[in-house]
């Protein structure tokens, strides 16, 4: 804020927006917008180009003095900041200023990693009225961009140690968690955290999908994940199975072979003691029950003692 002649205040909110805009590019400071409510949403209301411009400048101003932020790559540093949502990644990967973005032929290309600010609000919908989570939700819809554009390197699923599947469970947001799970994410992250919050939260059905794999998965998330190594992967298991089911001789076609190639699909987790002691703890019987009968889980001595009591 400066005082001109005759008693006039300048002050950024009384500047234009296109003069507001120049200096946004130039000053390259993602404080700038927080400066006052006007700001806020003048910037809230910028074109997707503008965000666009800032970000790929203050890529390549990191990337000039910072190997990390080169390492990294351009994807993996732009989506850590909130203003970069589709339309503005868009713009980024239209622009003739983009930054150089590794094809998959090339072996320095990086995974992309997805930043927490996505899933970090995903919150439980327990209250009545409230509308349950479906596919359309952000930031599913996010993701599966990301997941099949060709220029955008292969996101990291279990990045920030499986930071989105533990949110994801946790909200009981389950076509997120089905689509995480389709591309790779591991609920052994952090000592099985994923698993214990999913049983904390007393859901079987959860917890069953974390644990068991399941071809209905794929067959669910057909369109988005068709490409997906992960789901590459489970066919190729599933084909296994198969195979055995048709090399044993005597297997029937139908319902029955079908069990059976479930039966062949590894656990994704392998159940442990500390989960049905979380179990017994927070009392959700049929969790422990499940753990114990289906999955063969022995309780320690201490579980033991609470299930007398």
């Amino acid at each position: 804020m400066s005082t001109a002649g005759h008693g006039r205040t300048l002050a950024l909110d009384h500047l234009p927006v296109e003069l507001l805009y120049e200096i946004y590019t130039l000053a390259l400071s993602p404080s700038l917008p927080l400066t006052c409510k006007h700001l806020y949403a003048v910037f809230k209301s910028a074109p997707p180009t503008l965000h666009a411009e800032f970000l790929i400048q203050r890529y390549n101003e990191f990337a000039e003095t910072s190997a990390s932020a080169r390492a990294y790559g351009l994807i993996s540093k732009v989506l850590r900041y909130p203003i970069c949502t589709r339309e503005v990644l868009e713009a980024i990967l239209r622009s003739a200023h983009c930054p150089y973005i590794p094809t998959p032929q090339d072996r320095d290309r990086r995974p992309t990693i997805l930043p927490r600010h996505l899933f970090r609000n995903l919150n439980p919908r327990d209250n009545p009225g409230q509308r349950p989570w479906t596919e359309y939700d952000e930031p599913l819809p996010f993701l599966k961009f990301l997941y099949t554009h060709p220029r955008i390197p292969y996101p990291a699923t279990n990045s920030y140690d499986g930071y989105a599947l533990t949110r994801a469970v946790y909200a009981e947001f389950t076509p997120l968690i089905r689509f995480l799970l389709a591309h790779e994410a591991s609920p052994m992250c952090k000592d099985n955290l994923a698993v214990l919050v999913a049983i904390r939260r007393k859901s079987l059905p959860l917890v069953r999908m974390l644990i068991e794999r399941d071809d209905s998965e794929a067959a669910g998330d057909a369109d988005s994940s068709a490409s997906a190594s992960g789901t590459r992967k489970r066919r190729r298991l599933s084909g296994q199975a198969s195979a055995g089911v048709e090399s044993s001789g005597g297997a029937s076609k139908g319902p029955r072979s079908k069990s059976a190639k479930r039966r062949k699909l590894e656990d994704r987790v392998s159940v442990t003691p500390d989960m049905l002691k979380a179990a017994v703890k927070c009392d959700a019987r049929d969790i422990a029950e499940y753990l114990m009968r289906e999955k063969g889980c022995v309780p320690d001595m201490q579980t033991v003692l609470m299930m007398g009591r």
